[in-house]
């Protein structure tokens, strides 16, 4: 409902970033999940807010392809609390905030941040891509080799063709996991082989960061058929044919579920 502890902090996440990328970037087109009216209220700035290490982000290269972009040539792509089942339950490892930067239909940069993950003293963290630059901020990578192969799947969406198609890549293990943010983390942390959900519960706001993040890192996020998802601004901003995420052999799962299932 409009009142509950979710929807609350899904549109005051959503002020906030939207505003602060507003009072910066006037041009940007933004499109968010929660179909708020921003008010001209006294916005924090989010550098405030997001522990980022800003030498860091200073001193990465922008690809030459990027470098003449203007602001009204990007569509930023805003989902402030993905994970929002995880987020009421208390699964709060699941829980993320999604940009995504997109040009000419394309995921081209990102940003996960992880408000909850804590390790030793930290809290929170943010990882962040650019596509033909590479992925930074504090991501571990998994050293140990994964066997067999895990399938990260989804906790709400338990549908027969969403089934299927976890079947068809074959898993040894399948890791429920919660949110579109979170799974992408797993796939670019080498924690699963792949994530895939055969469902139209995604949303472009949830595709577009973790997308831009992997290709930024070298993997790829399509479709469950192997095809790209457009960013282009229409009326239709639903995933209708599922998410396939991975950092190797993308095309190989993507023949195995168009071999056992469809989508229409």
């Amino acid at each position: 409902g409009h009142n509950d502890p979710q929807t609350i902090a899904d549109r005051a996440s959503q002020q906030l970033i939207i505003s602060s990328l507003t009072k910066h970037f006037p041009q940007l087109t933004i499109r968010g999940e929660e179909n708020i009216k921003i008010e001209n209220a006294e916005t924090p700035d989010i550098n405030d807010l997001i522990n980022m290490n800003l030498n860091e982000v200073l001193q990465a290269q922008c690809p030459s392809e990027f470098q003449e972009l203007q602001e009204k040539d990007l569509v930023v792509w805003v989902d402030p609390l993905d994970g929002t089942r995880e987020f009421t339950e208390g699964r709060l490892e699941g829980v993320t905030v999604l940009i995504g930067f997109a040009t000419q239909g394309n995921a081209i940069g990102g940003i996960i941040h992880q408000p909850f993950y804590t390790d030793g003293n930290e809290h929170g963290r943010s990882i962040w891509g650019i596509v033909n630059s590479g992925v930074y901020g504090k991501y571990i990578l998994n050293n140990k080799p994964l066997t067999g192969r895990i399938i990260a799947g989804s906790l709400s969406h338990r549908s027969g063709t969403v089934i299927d198609a976890v079947n068809a890549c074959q898993p040894t293990e399948v890791l429920q996991a919660g949110g579109c943010g979170y799974k992408a983390l797993l796939v670019l942390e080498r924690r699963v082989h792949a994530y895939v959900h055969a469902s139209r519960g995604c949303s472009l706001w949830d595709t577009c960061a973790p997308e831009a993040i992997l290709r930024a890192g070298g993997g790829m996020l399509t479709d469950v058929f192997g095809n790209k998802i457009s960013y282009m601004l229409t009326n239709e901003t639903s995933v209708k044919t599922g998410v396939l995420a991975t950092m190797d052999n993308h095309e190989w799962y993507a023949q195995q579920i168009r071999e056992k299932i469809t989508m229409s």
